[in-house]
């Protein structure tokens, strides 16, 4: 094992962060955009229009395509970095977790895309969508820990 002395570890840790950052941000974003489709989609859903529900529905498709292609470049950036020791953990969580919201969106595109085209898609497929976003959100909780760990380790 490799000693380091805390001052350089700090500013590796530091370093590292720095780059995470506005890649986490992007991710952020994405997120928010994809609930703000959702939620509108719902909400649509919810009037009975089937006109407007055609449209949110296919608006909310075009949303998970983007989201994905966002998710696959977030998820790419996230992977070029290298963690210093300390965040090899965090680093771990956030590809698990990216990866698991990569599969559950591509599952939602396809289930989408299958009523849009064909009026049903595979409720098995829907399902698996959404128990990989599930446990995505709950990797999340975990990154969420392990940023503040390292924040703390960054302020002693």
């Amino acid at each position: 094992m490799r000693v380091v002395p805390q001052k350089q570890s700090s500013a590796e840790l530091e370093g590292y962060l720095a780059k995470a950052s506005p890649i986490m941000k992007r991710h952020t974003e994405t997120t928010e955009t994809g609930n703000e489709a959702n939620r509108a989609f719902l909400k649509t859903y919810a009037t009975g229009d089937l006109q407007k529900i055609l449209e949110t529905l296919t608006d909310y498709k075009d949303t998970l395509e983007w989201a994905l292609n966002r998710v696959d470049s977030v998820l790419l950036d996230f992977k070029k970095l290298i963690p210093p020791e300390e965040a090899r953990t965090f680093h771990s969580l956030m590809i698990e977790g990216l990866t698991k919201e990569q599969y559950g969106l591509t599952k939602h595109l396809s289930y989408y895309s299958s009523v849009l085209l064909y009026g049903s898609g595979n409720d098995k497929e829907l399902d698996d969508g959404n128990a990989l976003l599930l446990e995505a959100q709950e990797i999340w909780l975990q990154v969420q820990y392990e940023l503040q760990d390292l924040l703390q380790k960054i302020k002693r």
